[in-house]
């Protein structure tokens, strides 16, 4: 995929962002400076417009040396942001892919990042994803909405990627006297933190929007993006 940042992603690079004790928080951070970004560049009002339009033509995306593909209904611009989470240590690299349409009213977020080292157990795994949780929810004074609202049994909700364990959670927020729903999941596979998130004006909420972006990200092999190996020749008897 062409990582080349647009000038839109120029612009919100200029945005800036405070380091955190917490990887995870400094993560959610960085997403609500680019959810930020979307808002203030114009949400409009869908009503009247056919949803089918701009949501019609969903392409996957395969980033190099994501491990992940996902699916968007636009051509998602690229951010790279880093920061220091301790004193000491190497900086963290966030990879931010970000699609809009509807000019904003509708917002898709795929990102990634690496952990300096990979949770030791399951306790740790769930403390990571939890960070996550909060740090989406509270840098944007939110609150999470009650599970059956949404059509879950609990939220946050435990989910699974191919056995690696994840959260969804769904939250309002308002900015400018305008409420939002944000639909996101996050997953720790290995040493590695992915994130999805759908954010909508919440006068058009649509559940099966979120439903159909969230569930498009994959997995693959990392030995994915290395060209293919020469065989062996077999020896002659």
């Amino acid at each position: 995929m062409d990582s080349t940042v647009s000038t839109s992603a120029k612009r919100f690079s200029m945005i800036t962002s405070k380091t955190s004790d917490f990887p995870t928080a400094s993560m959610a951070k960085m997403l609500v400076s680019c959810l930020f970004f979307i808002i203030f560049n114009g949400a409009t009002n869908l009503v009247g417009q056919e949803l089918q339009g701009e949501l019609s033509q969903w392409e996957t995306h395969r980033p190099s040396g994501a491990r992940a593909s996902f699916m968007m209904p636009k051509k998602p611009f690229y951010v790279e942001r880093s920061f220091s989470p301790l004193e000491g240590k190497s900086p963290i690299k966030v990879r931010i892919y970000v699609s809009s349409v509807f000019e904003g009213d509708i917002t898709f977020i795929f990102s990634y990042h690496d952990l300096h080292k990979e949770p030791a157990n399951r306790q740790a795994i769930n403390e990571a994803l939890q960070g996550v949780v909060r740090g989406s929810v509270f840098n944007v004074l939110g609150n999470l909405l009650p599970a059956e609202e949404v059509g879950m049994t609990q939220n946050p909700l435990g989910i699974s990627l191919d056995g690696n364990r994840g959260l969804q959670y769904v939250y309002r927020f308002s900015r400018n006297k305008e409420p939002f729903i944000v639909t996101s999941r996050v997953f720790a596979v290995g040493q590695r933190i992915y994130q999805l998130n759908c954010i909508m004006i919440e006068k058009n909420y649509d559940a099966f929007i979120p439903a159909k972006f969230l569930k498009t990200i994959k997995l693959y092999d990392p030995n994915y993006d290395l060209p293919p190996r020469p065989r062996k020749r077999s020896s002659s008897p």
